[in-house]
């Protein structure tokens, strides 16, 4: 039976939490990253020691704004900041939704039903979530098998941090997107998780999982992977 520390569920619940913010149906890498940067925690803040700019505001940002997209906008020719710059129109419709918001919630405190509120993702995401964090457990376990890195008891918000920056994820082009090098980060998270004074391992190009590793990813990607 897989076991979980609370510092993966802090961030599992924060992940959804920023999906439905930004309004998507399932949680996919780039709101995983969102939940690590703000459930904080030990691990988060040794990551930010080593990257100051990794900050959740300004990767929220990046994600409102599509500013993944801007490199391949420009390899086609095409002005991407004023293509991602939101209309003038765009920014009076924010605030009048927030606005109405929080005239909802003024109404709830005068007797009026409060409005709707948007469902949570809860345990649905993306392929592309699924596939990351499937690669990023199997190359994690590859380093503890060798005893390249300890082995953890429970799996911790550690496993997330990796699959996040797992090349080909959303999150991975988004910290391209901000100047954040993914590889000094990743570089972080292995190092917290070899110990003080350890070697850090290099991280596996190829994830290879036995028969039985693969059965149960297949299962659990069948079970919360939105279609």
């Amino acid at each position: 039976m897989l076991m979980y520390d609370d510092s993966f569920g802090a961030v599992m619940t924060a992940s959804q939490q920023q999906a439905t913010r930004l309004g998507a149906d399932a949680y996919g890498s780039e709101h995983v990253l969102l939940g690590l940067l703000s459930a904080a925690g030990p691990l988060t803040e040794q990551v930010r020691r080593t990257e100051p700019g990794l900050d959740a505001q300004v990767v929220r940002s990046a994600v409102e704004r599509s500013a993944d997209d801007a490199v391949h906008l420009q390899r086609l020719g095409i002005d991407a900041e004023r293509l991602l710059a939101p209309a003038s129109g765009d920014a009076a419709d924010a605030d009048a939704d927030a606005d109405a918001d929080a005239d909802a919630d003024a109404g709830a405190g005068e007797g009026r039903a409060p409005s709707r509120p948007r469902p949570t993702p809860q345990n649905r995401h993306t392929p592309e979530w699924q596939q990351a964090l499937n690669s990023a457990s199997v190359k994690l376990n590859q380093l503890q098998k060798s005893g390249a890195l300890p082995r953890q008891r429970k799996i911790t918000s550690a496993v997330l941090w990796l699959a996040v920056l797992e090349p080909g994820t959303r999150a991975h082009r988004l910290l391209a997107a901000v100047d954040v090098d993914a590889e000094r980060v990743r570089a972080a998270v292995l190092g917290a998780l070899a110990g003080a004074g350890a070697v850090v391992p290099a991280w596996p190009e190829q994830a290879r999982a036995g028969l039985l590793t693969r059965l149960v990813l297949h299962a659990f990607s069948r079970a919360n992977t939105a279609v």
